[in-house]
C-alpha cells in the first residue's frame, strides 16, 4: 500500500470521528475548509467524503452541502452491550509475562473509570496470532484497541489497514510497529541502555558486554544506548563480547552466550543483559565458571522484574513504567486516537541499584566518574 494511501485511509478515519461527534443532519465545513485543516489535496477530502457518504454516515444536498445522516447516531452505539458499556481490546504477548501486568492494570484502570469492558487477547508475541485476534475485534465491533505489538513471524499489516478503514481508533503501546501510522506510547529503550551501560563504566569496569534477545526494535536501541556510552567514555564494543540470542524462547537464555564470553582468554570484566532473563542466565554461567558477580564480573540488567531480589547478589536493573504507560495509551483511546501521525509519548526509565555491580577505585576509570547523577543523563 503506497503512502498516499495510507495518507488517504488515514483521512477518511479522523473525518469519521469528526462527524461522529455532530448532530444529525448537521452541516460538515466545505471542501476547502477540511482541506486546510486536514492539511491535504482537496480531492483527497473528496473521495473521503464521497466513500462516507456511500457507506451512509452523510448525505448531500445539491447547492446545499454535505450533512450528518441520521445513521451515524446509531452507529455511535455499535461496539456496546445491551447496557450501553463500550468494548475496547487489549493486546499483549503474554498477560503472565512479568512486564505485562503492569499494563494491563493500567488501561483497566482508565476503562473501568469510563465503563470501557476490556477483552483482553494473548498473542504469544506471533504475528500470526496478533491478526486472528484483529479480525475478531474488528468482527465484533469494538470501539477501539490498545496494542502491544507481536514481534515473532512473518509481519503482516493487513488488519491495521482493516481498523483504519473501519475507523476503529488503536493506540501501540510499549513499542511500536514500523509501516503503521498510529499514536503510541512507547518506552525509551535507547535510554536503557545508555543507562546500564553508563552506571557499569562508572562503577569501573572498562571491558562490557552484551547479551541481547534476537534483533528487533527493542534490542536494537537497547544496543545503540549501550554503544553510545561505551563511545562517549572511549571504551571499545568489541564483537565477540556482543551476542544476539538465536530465538526468543525463554529456557537456558543467557546461559550459553555468558559461558562462552566468560571463557576467553580476554573476558569481559562486565555485561548488560537484555533483561533479567537473560542476566539469570549470565549470573549461572558465572557461578559455574566461579565467579564473583559485582567483583569478578558486574551485570546489569533491564526489567525490574522479581528476579531481581531472588537472585544473590541482587541484580540491578532498569525499570520501565509500564503502569503508567497502559494508562497513557488508554487515556489516548478514551480521546478517539488523536494525533496518529504525531510525536509519540515517550516513557523514560529508571535505573535501580542493586549488589550486582560493585564500584572500584580504578585508575582507568578514574576520569569517568564525575557523580553525574544517571538518572537524569
Amino acid at each position: 500500500m503506497s503512502d498516499n494511501s495510507l495518507r488517504y485511509i488515514e483521512i477518511k478515519r479522523r473525518l469519521a470521528r469528526h462527524i461522529s461527534d455532530l448532530g444529525p443532519h448537521e452541516r460538515l465545513p466545505s471542501r476547502t475548509d477540511l482541506s486546510k485543516t486536514y492539511q491535504v489535496a482537496r480531492t483527497t477530502i473528496e473521495r473521503a467524503v464521497s466513500e462516507l457518504i456511500g457507506e451512509g454516515l452523510l448525505y448531500a444536498k445539491d447547492g446545499s452541502g454535505t450533512y450528518v445522516s441520521e445513521s451515524t447516531t446509531e452507529r455511535r452505539t455499535l461496539g456496546r452491550d445491551n447496557r450501553g458499556i463500550a468494548n475496547w481490546g487489549l493486546l499483549v504477548p503474554d498477560i503472565l509475562h512479568y512486564i505485562y501486568p503492569g499494563i494491563v492494570r493500567g488501561v483497566s484502570d482508565v476503562a473501568s473509570d469510563h465503563d470501557v469492558n476490556l477483552m483482553i487477547c494473548n498473542t504469544d508475541n506471533r504475528f500470526e496470532k496478533q491478526t486472528k485476534h484483529l479480525h475478531k475485534l474488528i468482527d465484533s465491533e469494538v470501539q477501539g484497541v490498545i496494542i502491544v505489538p507481536a514481534i515473532n513471524g512473518i509481519v503482516d499489516h493487513e488488519p491495521f489497514y482493516r481498523l483504519q478503514e473501519a475507523g476503529i481508533p488503536f493506540v501501540f503501546c510499549h513499542r511500536s510497529l514500523d509501516g503503521i501510522q498510529a499514536p503510541r506510547v512507547i518506552s525509551n529503550n535507547f535510554h536503557a541502555g545508555y543507562l546500564a551501560t553508563k552506571h557499569l563504566i562508572r562503577s569501573g569496569y572498562t571491558r562490557i558486554g552484551y547479551i541481547s534477545r534476537p534483533p528487533y526494535s527493542a534490542s536494537a536501541d537497547r544496543f545503540q544506548g549501550y554503544s553510545c556510552a561505551l563511545s562517549e567514555a572511549g571504551l571499545a564494543a568489541r564483537s565477540r563480547w556482543i551476542a544476539f540470542e538465536s530465538s526468543f524462547e525463554s529456557d537456558g537464555e543467557g546461559y550459553f552466550s555468558a559461558r562462552r564470553m566468560l571463557t576467553e582468554e580476554e573476558r569481559p570484566d562486565a555485561i548488560f543483559c537484555f533483561n533479567d532473563g537473560i542476566a539469570k542466565g549470565a549470573y549461572a554461567a558465572a557461578a559455574e565458571l566461579g565467579l564473583r558477580i559485582g567483583a569478578d564480573v558486574g551485570i546489569v540488567s533491564c526489567d525490574n522484574t522479581n528476579i531481581c531480589e531472588t537472585l544473590r547478589p541482587k541484580l540491578t536493573s532498569i525499570a520501565f513504567p509500564t503502569y503508567q504507560a497502559g494508562k497513557l495509551a488508554a487515556r489516548i483511546l478514551i480521546e478517539g486516537g488523536a494525533n496518529a501521525g504525531g510525536q509519540p509519548v515517550v516513557l523514560q526509565p529508571e535505573l535501580i541499584r542493586r549488589d550486582s555491580v560493585a564500584v572500584f577505585d580504578r585508575s582507568e576509570a578514574a576520569g569517568l566518574l564525575d557523580g553525574t547523577d544517571l538518572t537524569s543523563t
